[in-house]
């Protein structure tokens, strides 16, 4: 009895060495991918003009804002045998702001007369408190340099460096509580005010750096950083007779105060995190 159970365990392994010498073993090497999404936030950090403070703003040397946040969409095609290049569409968001627990920056706590005043003329601030806030829709064309064979073994890695051409919509708002409010205008004192900053359109760039990590063959994380000058093209001022509005006046333009005597450029960084997703292979 014991020696037919031996026999038949013995000829079990035998069979089922055979069976597993004939197998061929495909590789568990993942293909580069053909389509590319990513889905990320974004922290960002005013460069530039775009960083400062709320009195420098309405001085005209910046826009007052030191932090921000954002989203983005990113739609990459992989071209050539290994997807190496990449071409991609864009869509997202960004929004830089800056406040003040102090100080408000118009005294009058009303804009009556057009903006921004003449000459050599600038609000006074007064105690209060104020906030500033800048907020970008945006659509670009781009493409990136993908180094898809980094990772020999299995191409879980995929770095890239980028370039892109955005379309930009900036739009704002500056809001105050002016804590006293001299005459005629004291029935304004700790009133809340908001002041549109109209939007308009720039055009700018886009210089990325990051990498998306393949945890499974379709999904993975997206992270990295990218440069953006939202208003390289298309910087203009212009005197606005609106009642609490005023235009982004990103152009020096001295005719209309003396003080706005250069362009303003709203440069900044976003440092992104995000999903990717993967459809499709390349050829090898």
């Amino acid at each position: 009895m014991v020696f037919k159970r031996v026999t038949m365990l013995f000829l079990l392994v035998l069979i089922t060495s055979s069976v597993h010498s004939q197998i061929n073993y495909t590789s568990t090497k993942w293909k580069s991918p053909f389509f590319t999404v990513e889905a990320a936030g974004s922290y960002n950090l005013p460069i530039q003009e775009s960083s400062g403070t709320i009195g420098d703003f309405f001085k005209f040397k910046n826009y007052g804002t030191s932090l921000g946040w954002g989203a983005q969409f990113n739609f990459k095609f992989g071209l050539g045998d290994k997807g190496i290049f990449r071409p991609y569409v864009t869509l997202g968001y960004s929004q830089l702001q800056g406040s003040n627990d102090k100080w408000a920056y118009i005294d009058s706590n009303e804009i009556a007369h057009g903006y921004p005043l003449r000459g050599t003329q600038l609000y006074d601030s007064t105690p209060g408190t104020s906030k500033i806030i800048l907020r970008n829709p945006y659509i670009g064309l781009g493409f990136e340099f993908a180094w898809t064979d980094i990772d020999k073994k299995k191409r879980s890695i995929i770095p890239f460096l980028g370039f892109e051409m955005v379309l930009n919509v900036i739009t704002g708002i500056y809001s105050q509580t002016p804590l006293n409010v001299p005459p005629p205008n004291s029935q304004f004192s700790g009133l809340y005010v908001p002041y549109t900053i109209k939007s308009d359109v720039r055009v700018g760039i886009g210089v990325s750096l990051g990498a998306d990590w393949r945890l499974t063959k379709s999904f993975g994380l997206a992270f990295g950083t990218k440069y953006k000058l939202a208003n390289l093209i298309g910087k203009k001022s212009d005197f606005l007779q609106e009642e609490n509005k005023m235009n982004l006046n990103d152009a020096g333009a001295q005719s209309l105060n003396n003080y706005l005597n250069k362009d303003r450029n709203i440069g900044y960084f976003e440092f992104y995190l995000g999903a990717s997703f993967f459809v499709g292979k390349t050829k090898k």
